[in-house]
């Protein structure tokens, strides 16, 4: 992967903790998107959640991959450029 300043976070909501972090990468290495598993944690203290890290300037595709094959709930979160 290249630098970390180069990349967005994406924190992808999940419908049960014990669901499969695969599933979330499957997704978006089909579409040649570099990711990479940061975490998984309970988003605000209520919704079990995964963070990943992909490029930048791959963060609209890995969205859209996510949200047509179920992942409704996904943010992303990046540093701004100066």
């Amino acid at each position: 992967m290249t630098p970390r300043a180069l990349h967005a976070f994406l924190v992808i909501g999940l419908e049960r903790e014990d669901e499969a972090v695969s599933s979330i990468t499957d997704v978006v290495e089909q579409q040649g998107i570099p990711i990479e598993v940061i975490g998984r944690h309970r988003h605000f203290q209520r919704m079990p959640s995964v963070v990943v890290r992909v490029p930048q300037d791959r963060v609209a595709e890995a969205i859209l991959a996510l949200e047509l094959q179920g992942f409704c709930d996904v943010v992303a979160y990046h540093a701004g450029g100066d």
